[in-house]
């Protein structure tokens, strides 16, 4: 049965806990007693009953730290559970949590002075020297960094090798190289080339997404988000004809609002669906769904639709955030280093299935092919830049709502290139008059 992907940072679990000293099974507000004050408390989103590779390198920094003690409360699947804020304003909260980055809550901790400014670690400890500025920039704002990202993700198209062999089709690497490989696929009787999963539709607006953050390049979306750049400007407005150039081509078949994501996985892992632009996120599941076909997926980067660079996409998964009012900040600081700056620990992490953000060894690793085609593709266009796999995840949930309305609009023919890019800034507009647009952009300076 094909499993409905969830884009958490959870994608390596293990059954087992890790004979941490306490994991609790639920969140709830309540502090360390003076008698526990050699106890540092982690809020962290996995279920009881479950560790991964960070729970193990936590173990390890535990044992190796006589004087303090991690004790772990599971959060489950949700990234900042409600029970967060009221404990953390109530100053009863964890001495750490790991949460989601971007808008919305995350924000309001940040303005409400509840989370600790990581920006003299970052310089002191030479962070910046791993973690990427187009990441770090996600997590900072007017130079102070309030989290560690972690377990980074990144789009691409996803194909079947077998039928790009079968057809003597290379792997695009321009549009009209892409355009080519459609019509290919089509003249030999594939009606669908590129699986939308319009009646979900988020999968789509991934691929809308990428396109986007391809013509505009890294400073042109972080204009955008961050300064006085649009998302009706000229270029998005190419990049998004390009798109309802495909759906007039048929390339997302003859009812792309027909399919759901699992069912377009379906079609994709059977070969009736030669490609499909999805995450990284799927290929744990696909291991066990596609069968002996998963060794014949293969991810290309997606071309440049206006024809210039090609650049990298990621978003993290989570931050590692630190109380503001904790006792114990530097024993805080001391673990994030611990797990996300020691090339070991980086390694352990990434075998463990989870992406830490910045360089990767590849070669100290044994990967599943398709992950490591991504994770190379990515990295090879990075000096190209970067920008964020999941837009959602920088921009309001208003906006997300009238991007998935409007790109299934165009996947129903009802709705043209300029149409779209205009509904979109006029959602953005309005939350950015409301002041509910992403605060960042800037960080440490070193």
């Amino acid at each position: 049965m094909i499993k409905k992907p969830q884009r958490t940072r959870r994608i390596g679990l293990v059954a087992g806990v890790a004979a941490l000293s306490v994991v609790v099974t639920g969140c709830t507000a309540g502090g360390t007693s003076p008698e526990e004050s050699t106890v540092l408390n982690l809020w962290y989103g996995f279920e009881p009953g479950q560790a991964d590779a960070v729970t193990t390198l936590i173990q390890q920094w535990d044992e190796a730290n006589d004087n303090v003690t991690v004790e772990i409360t599971a959060m489950g699947p949700e990234l900042n559970p409600p029970a967060l804020l009221p404990a953390l304003s109530a100053g009863e909260g964890p001495d750490m949590w790991v949460g989601a980055t971007g808008p919305g809550q995350p924000q309001a901790f940040i303005e409400a002075g509840l989370v600790a400014d990581l920006g003299p670690f970052y310089c002191d400890l030479e962070w910046n020297a791993t973690l990427p500025n187009d990441l770090a920039s996600l997590v900072s704002s007017d130079g102070s960094l309030w989290a560690i990202p972690n377990s980074i993700e990144s789009t691409g198209m996803f194909y079947r090798k077998s039928i790009f062999a079968d057809l003597g089709l290379e792997v695009p690497t321009t549009w009209n190289d892409l355009l080519s490989t459609v019509a290919t696929l089509q003249e030999n009787g594939y009606a669908t080339p590129i699986g939308a999963a319009g009646g979900d539709g988020w999968p789509v607006t991934q691929l809308l997404g990428a396109m986007w953050g391809n013509a505009a390049g890294s400073a042109g979306i972080e204009n955008t988000l961050f300064g006085d750049g649009s998302w009706d400007s000229s270029e998005y407005v190419e990049a998004s004809e390009k798109f309802v150039e495909l759906q007039s081509l048929g390339a997302f078949g003859p009812e792309p609002l027909a399919f759901s994501y699992q069912a377009t996985m379906a079609e994709f892992y059977t070969g009736a669906v030669p490609m499909t632009y999805t995450g990284g996120f799927v290929i744990p599941g696909a291991q066990e769904d596609a069968g002996d076909a998963f060794s014949d997926i293969g991810v290309f980067a997606l071309p440049n639709p206006i024809g210039g660079d090609i650049v990298a996409n990621e978003s993290p998964g989570e931050g590692w955030y630190v109380n503001a009012s904790s006792s114990k900040i530097e024993e805080s600081v001391d673990l994030i280093n611990f797990l996300f700056f020691t090339e070991e620990n980086r390694t352990a992490i990434l075998e463990g299935g989870l992406i830490p953000a910045g360089p990767l060894n590849l070669d100290s690793v044994e990967l599943p092919s398709v992950l490591e085609e991504l994770l190379t593709a990515m990295g090879s266009y990075r000096d190209n830049g970067v920008v964020p796999a999941f837009l959602e995840g920088v921009t309001p949930g208003e906006q997300f709502e009238v991007t998935l309305s409007s790109v299934q609009a165009v996947l129903g023919n009802s709705l043209n290139a300029e149409e779209l890019n205009a509904a979109i800034q006029g959602s953005w507009q309005t939350a950015k008059d409301e002041g509910n647009t992403f605060t960042a952009g800037s960080p440490p300076s070193c």
